[in-house]
């Protein structure tokens, strides 16, 4: 340990152990400090994140260990966590931190004809938002949603005027309409908590939902003056910048296909093929993703059908070994919205990309696992509705 760090914030777990928030200016270390052996361990947050790990210590009596479970230091995170936010100059990194997130993931992409929207890129495709000038005067159109409603929100959309003129179309226009501080208040599970929890994680240096994202945490926490091109659009970052731009991506998954995900169904088998013949799919074709889409060693993906069912699922079998899971891996759908996610996915485009949609797809129950993971421990300083 670097003794220039300082501890915190403390919390005394029993006569054995204490759990502690560590930090030398940057963002901050879990320490796990054995009372009993004087010693300490520094760790990231992320670690917390898998509730059912296991923590075994030296005890007092020789050869003896002591036996926790993660899931049990919750309460003992939250306080510590909000003793550091106290203690430092955190919610005012928060708050600028949660602004930079929203105006990245809302920062709508601009399309001045009808086949820029055949032509976009996988970055571009992945906006919520199309600022559409295909009309005569590119400085003037409208902003669209790729995104389904429900009756609530679409309410909302279709009282806002989204329309905007003098090339105005840039995300602090889109903000000003109001229309996600409406779609904040009516669905906040939505529109509004993943932003403020992903702020809190990225500061507190929990993992990016699941990727290692220390570097790009502990530069938050530098104090330095922005880079003349930060001045455009929205400052700080987006998403496609080194270290966010997969969080990112799977966060805007999250929010575009938030109705899916219930019904987005994932399990894991030792014989995948074997499984989805016994419940009555057909195997129709096969393809293979690459590595870094739906893990991180390559995948090779094969598509089954249940007509009686209308479920279309897919066995995903890693190519080498994985440490984010043991076996197969078999995501299901109910085929109507595998198929509106697919048509969704287009941008108006009207070529489909099954590659591009069952990524997002698996992304974005990927985010709500992690989202729900990280969620209990920062709650209480983030702002949640």
């Amino acid at each position: 340990m670097n003794e220039e760090g300082k501890i915190l914030s403390s919390y005394e777990i029993d006569d054995n152990l204490a759990l502690q928030i560590w930090t030398r200016g940057k963002s901050p270390r879990l320490s796990i400090f054995n009372k009993n052996k004087n010693t300490r361990k520094l760790i990231q947050l992320s670690w917390v994140e898998k509730r059912d790990r296991k923590l075994q210590i030296n005890s007092k009596t020789r050869g003896e260990t002591v036996s926790y479970i993660v899931q049990d230091f919750e309460h003992a995170i939250q306080k510590i966590l909000e003793d550091f936010t106290i203690k430092t100059n955190f919610r005012l990194k928060f708050f600028r931190v949660m602004l930079d997130l929203e105006k990245a993931l809302f920062n709508p992409e601009i399309v001045t004809s009808q086949n820029g929207f055949v032509m976009m890129s996988d970055e571009k495709r992945s906006a919520l938002f199309i600022a559409d000038c295909t009309g005569e005067d590119k400085k003037s159109g409208v902003f669209k949603n790729f995104f389904p409603l429900n009756d609530a929100e679409r309410m909302i959309l279709n009282n806002t005027d989204l329309n905007f003129i003098n090339g105005e179309r840039n995300v602090e226009t889109l903000l000003h309409t109001g229309l996600m501080e409406a779609m904040g208040k009516i669905n906040p599970e939505r529109w509004f908590n993943p932003v403020r929890v992903s702020a809190s994680a990225m500061l507190l240096c929990f993992s990016f939902c699941g990727e290692d994202g220390s570097k790009f945490s502990n530069s938050l926490w530098e104090n330095r003056k922005p880079h003349p091109q930060e001045t455009n659009k929205h400052k700080g970052f987006s998403l496609n910048s080194p270290g966010l731009m997969k969080l990112g991506f799977k966060i805007s998954a999250y929010m575009r296909h938030f109705y899916n995900i219930e019904n987005l169904n994932v399990e894991y088998f030792i014989d995948s093929e074997k499984f989805l013949q016994d419940e009555g799919y057909t195997r129709s074709r096969r393809t293979d993703f690459t590595a870094g889409t739906l893990g991180d060693v390559p995948y090779r993906v094969t598509f089954y059908e249940h007509e009686l069912n209308n479920i279309t699922a897919f066995a995903c079998v890693p190519q080498m070994a994985t440490a984010k899971h043991s076996g197969e891996m078999v995501i299901k759908i109910p085929t109507d919205l595998y198929n509106e996610a697919l048509k969704i996915d287009t941008m108006n485009g009207g070529n489909q990309d099954e590659f591009y949609t069952i990524t997002r797809l698996f992304w974005a129950k990927n985010f709500k696992e992690w989202y729900y993971s990280v969620m209990p421990y920062v709650k209480s300083f983030s702002g949640l509705k």
